[in-house]
C-alpha cells in the first residue's frame, strides 16, 4: 500500500473532509536515512574538533571545509530519504492545506483548492491498481494503491462522491469508462 486515507466530517474549525496521508516510509529508506543523520553529527562534531584545535595549534582550515561540505550533503540526503507529505482539504472554505513534515518538525503550505476534476483508477507495471485525483487537466496527486481492483474501485467511488466529481474506470489499457460512484 502507498498512502493512507480517511474521511473526516466538518464539525469543527480544524477538522477537513479530506485527509490523504502518504503511507509509512519503508524501512529500508528510513535506516538509511538515520545513517546520514548520524554521518551528519559525526562531521558536526569534527567541525568542532577542529575549531578547537585550530585555536590551540593552528590548523588548517580545509579538513574544517570538508567536514562542513559533507555534514550538509548528510542533512540534505536524511532529509529528502525522511520528508512526509500530507494533504487535507476543506471544500467549506476551499483551501487546500500541505503538509510536509520530517519527524516532529513540520511546514504547512496552504492554497486555494484547484478544480477538480475526477477520479481514476488504473493498473501500473506492478499489478496494483492506483487511484489518483486529477485536477488542471493533466496534473494528479497519487492517492492510494491496492491490490486488487473491487478495493480500489470503492475507496475510488468514496472520493468521487465525496467530492462531487467523477470517477474514471482505467484498468484496462485503451478502455476507459465513466463509472457511477453511487452504484459501486
Amino acid at each position: 500500500m502507498s498512502g493512507f486515507f480517511y474521511f473526516y466530517g466538518m464539525k469543527e474549525e480544524n477538522k477537513f473532509e479530506l485527509v490523504v496521508h502518504q503511507g509509512r516510509r519503508p524501512l529500508w529508506k528510513t535506516f538509511l536515512a538515520a545513517v546520514l543523520f548520524t554521518a551528519m553529527f559525526y562531521f558536526l562534531y569534527d567541525m568542532f574538533l577542529i575549531t578547537r584545535e585550530y585555536a590551540i595549534i593552528g590548523s588548517s582550515s580545509k579538513q574544517f571545509i570538508g567536514d562542513l561540505k559533507w555534514a550538509a550533503m548528510a542533512l540534505s540526503g536524511g532529509i529528502s530519504l525522511s520528508i512526509m507529505k500530507s494533504v487535507m482539504i476543506d471544500l467549506d472554505k476551499n483551501r487546500i492545506i500541505s503538509k510536509f513534515y520530517v519527524g516532529p518538525f513540520y511546514r504547512n503550505i496552504h492554497s486555494e483548492i484547484p478544480r477538480l476534476e475526477y477520479v481514476s483508477v488504473f493498473l501500473d507495471g506492478k499489478g496494483y491498481y492506483q487511484v489518483n485525483l486529477w485536477y488542471q487537466r493533466n496534473k494528479h496527486y497519487n492517492m492510494y494503491a491496492f491490490e486488487n481492483k473491487k478495493s480500489a474501485m470503492q475507496f475510488a467511488a468514496k472520493v468521487a462522491l465525496k467530492l462531487k466529481i467523477n470517477l474514471l474506470d482505467a484498468t484496462e489499457k485503451g478502455n476507459f469508462h465513466r463509472v457511477d460512484p453511487a452504484l459501486i
